[in-house]
């Protein structure tokens, strides 16, 4: 009983720090670029990071398994490349338009946890899922766009947004494998360490294929920065707590998938924030969608 409800709860707070975070997110993203925020969420919060090392057992390279670090190779590739992928969509659409698609997670979530970790799905959280994909759909077809290039970007972003869904539903469930192998605070300090320096070492080549000065950029790195203080402070502590609590979460919920569901219904005070803070529009059918998404996510609750 403990566990049943401890999971449940630390997916509550991981909900709530996902919510603040993807609004200071999307603040942070429209004066920064895109590739910059895809390794910048993680630097902000590794001091945090460091610190929450003192209170819990802290697991040396030499203490885990070849099998581990395998794993972890695969993942900081995977992870770069939803990085870039969710802060590319978020800098070009609307979060109120991106924000539901990323609900899709579930669904893919669900699957994933079904081939690589054998958790199999309850009837109620399958139809659930079609619940979500079907929200999704809607929401993409209902979005309402100025011009042709705005289209063209939500278009863009659509194709990101998938994307970087299908590369989550891998990686969210390898890393399971991993947090069993050590805990919660070692796993969130190794992952990012190594993301960081990967993402950068990414960014250059891309920078390099695009003929663009390496110097230029982090000049522009440094002043986006400093303009947005506040908000990368915010993404540092919100993206911690949200990490270690989803990550004890799945250690101990009897479906890792259900937390990522949990964690979805953070769409609709996004959304809302987007509207209060952005001067977003969401239209009647964004709505319907939305509406659709938490009935799934209802439905795949009923597992709790």
């Amino acid at each position: 009983m403990y566990n049943a409800g401890m999971w449940f709860v630390l997916s509550l707070l991981a909900l709530l720090m996902l919510s603040g975070r993807r609004t200071a997110e999307k603040k942070a993203a429209t004066g920064i670029d895109s590739m910059a925020m895809a390794w910048l969420q993680q630097a902000v919060a590794m001091p945090l990071i460091v610190v929450s090392l003192f209170f819990a057992k802290f697991y040396w390279p030499s203490q885990l398994p070849v099998f581990f670090w395998e794993l972890l190779a695969a993942y900081v590739a995977l992870q770069a490349v939803y990085l870039y992928c969710y802060y590319r969509a978020v800098a070009i659409a609307d979060i109120s338009f991106v924000a539901p698609l990323m609900t899709l997670f579930s669904a893919g979530n669900m699957v994933g946890a079904y081939i690589i970790l054998g958790q199999v799905p309850s009837v109620s959280g399958a139809i659930g899922a079609t619940f979500i994909i079907a929200g999704a759909w809607i929401i993409s077809r209902a979005k309402r766009h100025a011009d042709e290039a705005s289209k063209a970007a939500h278009k863009t972003a659509l194709i990101l947004v998938v994307v970087a869904i299908t590369v989550c539903s891998v990686f969210s469930n390898i890393e399971v494998k991993m947090l069993r192998m050590s805990n919660p605070t070692s796993y969130n300090f190794y992952t990012s360490l190594l993301t960081v320096p990967f993402v950068i070492l990414v960014t250059m080549l891309i920078l390099k294929s695009r003929r663009r000065s390496s110097k230029t950029y982090w000049n522009s790195v440094h002043t986006s920065v400093q303009s947005n203080l506040w908000p990368l402070a915010i993404v540092g502590v919100t993206y911690t707590i949200n990490m270690l609590a989803t990550y004890q979460a799945k250690v101990i919920a009897p479906n890792q998938a259900y937390v990522g569901a949990i964690k979805a219904t953070s769409v609709l005070p996004v959304v809302i924030l987007g509207v209060l803070l952005f001067k977003e529009k969401v239209s009647g059918k964004q709505w319907l969608g939305i509406g659709s998404m938490l009935v799934g996510l209802a439905l795949i609750a009923v597992n709790l």
